[in-house]
């Protein structure tokens, strides 16, 4: 990249690959430790990377840095993340858990480090279109069996198995569970028993 000495070019490359492997920033230690730099050599470097445009930093945050520029440009890490199946954004249909393949996005996107607890569900129906959820996306998910109110999860809700997992803004009350839709034409899914099966972290279009 233009304008900056060998190191820094470096210690840009260093940060970049932290953030690809990692998930999150390097602190200043990290960076230092690495080059055998002192502390305040690592934080001049980062400095200069600041002035350059190539990172922007949270003074108040111990990692609080996120990269401008790339010094290699689509050199990212790819998470595989398996499809196992559809789900209802609309009235609740049965999820087919069946492996379906894979969706491939950047690491930098999911903010984890491994798939792990990532799956992706397809979305059937527009009970959440006014999240922004269409027919046709791909829902990334995070397993998890707890969530909180508000939290667009993959749940299912009553007792009876045959209704099905659905894509719905989830709340709770005393022993009362909501599953609530983002579209007026449909109703509120309520019960007193609820299963979450994961939390949304992103939602993948193709406009084709």
């Amino acid at each position: 990249m233009r304008g900056l000495t060998k190191r820094q070019l470096e210690v840009a490359q260093f940060i970049e690959n932290y953030f690809d492997t990692n998930g999150y920033a390097p602190s200043v230690r990290n960076i230092a430790d690495h080059f055998g730099f002192s502390p305040k050599a690592a934080y001049d470097h980062m400095t200069a990377l600041k002035k350059k445009n190539v990172i922007r930093t949270a003074e108040n945050l111990p990692r609080g840095m996120a990269l401008i520029k790339r010094t290699t440009p689509g050199d990212s890490v790819v998470l595989k993340v398996p499809l196992v199946g559809t789900t209802a954004a609309g009235e609740p249909i049965f999820s087919e858990e069946n492996y379906d393949g894979y969706v491939a996005i950047p690491q930098s996107l999911a903010g984890v480090t491994d798939t792990d607890n990532l799956y992706a569900l397809r979305v059937r129906g527009d009970s959440m279109i006014n999240d922004g959820i269409n027919d046709g996306d791909l829902a990334i998910m995070f397993k998890t069996k707890v969530a909180k109110n508000g939290d667009i999860v993959a749940a299912s809700i009553g007792d009876d198995e045959s209704y099905g997992i659905t894509l719905k803004r989830f709340f709770h009350n005393a022993d009362r569970y909501e599953l609530r839709p983002a579209n007026p034409a449909y109703q509120r899914l309520v019960s007193t028993h609820c299963d979450v099966h994961g939390k949304l972290i992103m939602i993948i279009r193709n406009y084709k």
